[in-house]
């Protein structure tokens, strides 16, 4: 950013170098200035880059001035090797020599400043280099070529995003395709650069755009459309002080009138333009618009003067010194394509051989990989097997920790219910049974004593069947189902039987309202033990006068025995805790009965094992249903 500050202070001053009218006044007070502000550049880069934004400025302006600056910045920076202000020096160099039309001089100092700047990588340098050497052929006529490295400036310059340099690089394809007499491609970019540029708001690119939309409607024919495009450039020109284009855009005009017969008109453009390509040292367009004055001034009658005007012009377009520097381009342009093509072949030789190293090594890396990647997958077979053997016996230690807790609860019930589920019934028997003598009980006592008798046998007989089965669950599982064709009321109805008697003690009704049409396959000794269980549960906990009822619907498309009771009820917590081992009660019944708990623990065991489903709904004071649903295949 201080550069650019620094080069808007010094164009800012130039603006001021040419207001003058005299050449020579102009000159020295420029150069006077620009050496004063040169004594105050601090390092030696700052004095560089600056001499180098001045030799720039300059070249379409004055390009003596323009020259000596140029040759000091090249000459400074060797001194000091800064390699990237000397390719820009090369880069002003080659462009003031084809201004001053010594395209020799022009191309050797474009093909020093092109190589320079490639193999520095200075793309911003090399993009100006395929510039210059661009316009040198062009002005030899080689469209080709000078096409060629205009496209590589403007690709550059894209890569770059330097829209400043894509408007000039479009302006000169505009102007080379039509020295090709390629009109289409030259109006195509010609319309591309002038709504660039006018986009970008630069004035001399807008004036080099309005002036190849000049040249192409002259060669189009459109003379009056070309002298209003050559104008309007004229007037961009005068407000960026661009010398070149204001003289180049005038004798054009000047031409235009030759050729309309406007001699008197001409005269006017043409010495106009002759004075400002005197004054900046353009050889070539100085030659050009001295012919077209003779021409003019032949129109007029005017013969001496157009004898003395092409006089001038043949002693500048000396035959000799044009065929030597002819000969002299021509060979280095030559020598030139030589070292190109030598460049490209050595550049392809070492291209070649970077490959095959970057093949050798991608080969050395992909083994590598490959080696690595064989180690890696190995590493980790061997710790996801280390990882699976550790996860399987972690998983064995959780289900053999979970059985030995299992068991030892089980051990634990296993002695509480001994020792007191089965203690306190017998010890009952034993204190009871001395009494049991009829000649010393009365026959009501006797009568009371018998019932409470029969009823702690029955209790007993229950709790050992419940023990045994349970047992034997823990020990060998349950036992496979031995399906048979068993009809549900019938079933039921042993159940209901065998427990008569303990619901009658508490002047209990129940009912076995299952459909009498009801058959299944099931193990019926697996269907005894759920109902006779079921029902036990449900006497234990109905007051005396209670009901019980047995009865089958169908729930879900799948057919389910119930059995309701108008008991005391259970609470969602109780519900929760029924059928699992680690959180099962036993409560006491209506009358103080007890029990191990373990009965719908072993409903819960053999449902699962005949895949039944069981279901509990119940609320306090109001009772209970177990609902058995039989699974699809049983029906």
């Amino acid at each position: 950013m201080k550069d650019e500050y620094k080069k808007l202070a010094f164009l800012f001053c130039l603006a001021c170098f040419f207001l003058g009218k005299s050449t020579l006044s102009a000159q020295t007070f420029a150069k006077d200035s620009i050496d004063r502000l040169l004594t105050k550049q601090g390092s030696a880069f700052e004095r560089i880059r600056f001499l180098n934004n001045i030799s720039e400025t300059l070249s379409d302006k004055n390009t003596e001035l323009a020259m000596d600056y140029a040759n000091l910045a090249l000459l400074e920076s060797e001194k000091i090797n800064e390699p990237k202000e000397k390719g820009i020096a090369l880069n002003n160099l080659a462009w003031i020599k084809y201004r001053k039309g010594d395209f020799t001089a022009a191309f050797d100092y474009s093909t020093k400043a092109l190589k320079w700047n490639d193999s520095i990588r200075n793309l911003p340098a090399l993009a100006a280099s395929f510039r210059c050497m661009a316009s040198v052929y062009n002005s030899q006529g080689n469209t080709t070529k000078s096409i060629e490295f205009f496209f590589k400036d403007l690709s550059l310059h894209t890569q770059l995003n330097d829209q400043k340099s894509i408007g000039r690089a479009l302006n000169n394809l505009s102007f080379t395709f039509l020295r090709g007499n390629i009109t289409d491609s030259a109006l195509h970019y010609s319309n591309k650069a002038l709504a660039h540029n006018l986009n970008l708001k630069d004035d001399y690119l807008i004036a080099f755009a309005y002036r190849n939309a000049g040249d192409i409607s002259e060669a189009r024919k459109l003379l009056d459309s070309a002298k209003y495009y050559f104008n309007l450039s004229i007037e961009y020109a005068i407000n960026i002080k661009s010398i070149q284009l204001q003289l180049t855009a005038m004798y054009r005009i000047g031409r235009i009138l030759n050729s309309e017969l406007k001699y008197e008109e001409s005269i006017n453009y043409l010495e106009n333009a002759l004075q400002l390509s005197i004054k900046m040292g353009a050889k070539s367009e100085t030659a050009l618009i001295y012919g077209l004055l003779a021409t003019a001034f032949e129109g007029i009658g005017n013969y001496k003067e157009a004898y003395q005007i092409q006089k001038k012009s043949s002693l500048l377009n000396d035959s000799l010194y044009q065929e030597k520097s002819r000969s002299r381009l021509a060979e280095m342009q030559a020598k030139f394509e030589a070292e190109k093509k030598q460049s490209e072949i050595n550049q392809l030789r070492i291209e070649k051989e970077l490959e095959i190293e970057n093949n050798q090594r991608k080969t050395i890396l992909n083994f590598s990989l490959i080696i690595t990647m064989i180690v890696v997958i190995v590493l980790l077979i061997n710790i996801w097997r280390k990882n699976k053997y550790k996860t399987a016996t972690n998983l064995l230690l959780q289900t053999q920790k979970k059985e030995l807790e299992e068991t030892l609860l089980l051990k634990d019930r296993v002695f509480s219910i001994v020792s007191h589920d089965l203690r306190s019934p017998i010890a009952s028997l034993n204190a009871v049974l001395p009494m049991l003598d009829p000649d010393s009980l009365d026959h009501e006592t006797y009568h009371q004593l018998k019932l409470n008798l029969t009823k702690q046998v029955q209790n007993l007989n229950y709790v050992l069947d419940n023990l045994l089965i349970w047992s034997r669950s823990r020990m060998k599982g349950v036992d496979t189902p031995e399906l048979i064709d068993i009809n549900l009321y019938k079933q039921a109805a042993i159940s209901v039987g065998l427990l008569k008697g303990l619901a009658d003690q508490k002047n209990i009704r129940v009912d076995n309202k299952i459909n009498t049409s009801l058959s299944i396959k099931a193990d019926p000794q697996h269907f005894d033990i759920i109902i006779r269980n079921f029902l036990l549960n449900a006497i234990k906990f109905t007051n005396e006068q209670g009901q019980i009822d047995l009865y089958s619907k169908i729930e879900n498309d799948q057919l389910a025995i119930c059995i309701e009771d108008n008991g005391v009820g259970m609470n969602p917590e109780q519900i929760n805790r029924l059928f699992q081992l680690k959180t099962h009660f036993t409560t006491p019944g209506t009358q103080k009965e007890k029990g191990t708990g373990l009965g719908l623990l072993i409903c819960a065991e053999y449902a699962a094992a005949n895949n039944w489903e069981i279901k509990v709904d119940s609320q306090i004071g109001k009772g209970t249903i177990f609902t058995i649903i039989l699974a699809k295949t049983n029906k």
